[in-house]
């Protein structure tokens, strides 16, 4: 599933900053930046992942809506 991926994806970019945040706290050129970046990917991994779920949820209130105006229908006859 997608969504999974995105959230495998945003822990293996996460896992990755931390592994540079600790070098970078080791004083190792250019770690900070790196670390950033990675927390960056992560979080616009996250949100990609938080995105899908929402769609998932959309489609389901709207196939809701959809049973029960068909619902509403039969019971008024029309």
């Amino acid at each position: 599933m997608a969504g999974n991926a995105s959230a495998e994806r945003a822990a293996q970019f996460e896992r990755l900053a931390m592994d540079w945040a600790g070098k970078a706290g080791l004083g190792q050129p250019g770690a900070a930046e790196l670390a950033q970046a990675f927390a960056t990917l992560a979080v616009a991994a996250r949100l990609d992942h938080l995105q899908r779920r929402l769609s998932v949820v959309g489609d389901q209130l709207n196939a809701t809506k959809r049973g029960l105006e068909q619902v509403a229908r039969g019971l008024s006859g029309t």
